[in-house]
C-alpha cells in the first residue's frame, strides 16, 4: 500500500474531479473533506472508481495504493496457501485483500490477508469488523513505512489482537501483539517481535500452526 497520492489540483479519476486525493504531508493544518464510509461505499457502488484503480479509505482520506509487484502476488499466494487448512474450519474465514471496516475511524484498508472469525451470512452483507479479526497481515515492499507507522497506529487503535508485517525489504516478519491505547497518549501494540530466515512462528489464535518464515518471503536473493 503506498502513500496517499499527490496528483495536480484538479485531478481526475475515472473522468470525475476528486479534490479529496490529498498528500499526507500537505494535510497538516488544512482543511479537508473527508468521507463518510457510506459515502465511500456509495462511491463504489456507482462505479465512480476504474476497475484498475485500487484505493482505500483511511480515516476518511482515499489512499491510492501501489502496483503489486511479482514479490508481493507471490509472498501473498503463499501465504494464502499456507494457512488454507482454516477454510475447513466453519468458524473460521480467511480472505486476502478483502476490506475490514473500522467505523469508529472511517477507515476500510485492504489487508493483504486477514483471519476472522467467521460470523455466518452476515459477511454476505458487510466486511469484517475488528473485535471479530484474530490475525491481520500486510506485505511491505514500498509500502514499508506506510505499513509500519499510520497503518499500524490504525490497526493498534482499533484492538487489533495481533498483526503481521511481511518485510520484503529487509527480508523478515515483524509481528506486532497486545494493542494498548493508555488514557493520555497515542494506541500502540506493545510488544514487537522479529522473525528472521530459519525461525518460525504461530499466530496467537492458532498456536498449532507454526509458520516457518522461509516458507513465505521470497527467495533470498530477490529481497534486495
Amino acid at each position: 500500500m503506498s502513500a496517499v497520492a499527490a496528483p495536480d489540483t484538479g485531478a481526475r479519476i475515472g473522468g470525475k474531479k476528486l479534490e479529496a486525493f490529498l498528500p499526507v504531508t500537505l494535510a497538516e493544518g488544512m482543511p479537508l473533506r473527508r468521507f463518510t464510509l457510506d459515502e465511500y461505499h456509495n462511491l463504489i457502488e456507482i462505479g465512480f472508481f476504474n476497475e484498475s484503480e485500487r484505493v482505500e479509505l483511511v480515516e476518511g482520506i482515499l489512499v491510492d495504493m501501489s502496483p503489486n509487484n511479482p514479490p508481493h502476488i507471490r509472498t501473498v499466494n503463499r501465504l494464502r496457501r499456507t494457512f488454507s487448512s482454516l477454510d475447513a474450519r466453519v468458524d473460521i474465514e480467511v480472505r486476502a485483500q478483502g476490506p475490514v471496516t473500522i467505523p469508529e475511524l472511517m477507515t476500510e484498508p485492504e489487508p493483504d490477508l486477514v483471519i476472522s472469525t467467521e460470523t455466518g451470512f452476515e459477511l454476505d452483507e458487510r466486511h469484517p469488523y475488528p473485535s471479530e479479526i484474530l490475525l491481520l497481515m500486510e506485505v511491505s515492499d514500498s509500502s514499508l513505512n506506510y505499513d509500519r507507522s499510520l497503518k499500524r497506529a490504525i490497526y493498534a487503535q482499533a484492538g487489533i489482537a495481533e498483526y503481521w508485517i511481511w518485510n520484503l525489504v529487509d527480508g523478515l516478519l515483524e509481528v506486532y501483539r497486545d494493542p494498548r491505547t493508555p488514557v493520555s497518549g497515542e494506541a500502540a501494540f506493545q510488544t514487537k517481535l522479529t522473525f528472521h530466515r530459519g525461525e518460525s512462528v504461530a499466530p496467537l489464535a492458532f498456536p498449532d500452526l507454526e509458520v516457518a518464515v522461509d516458507d513465505i518471503l521470497p527467495p533470498a536473493a530477490r529481497t534486495a
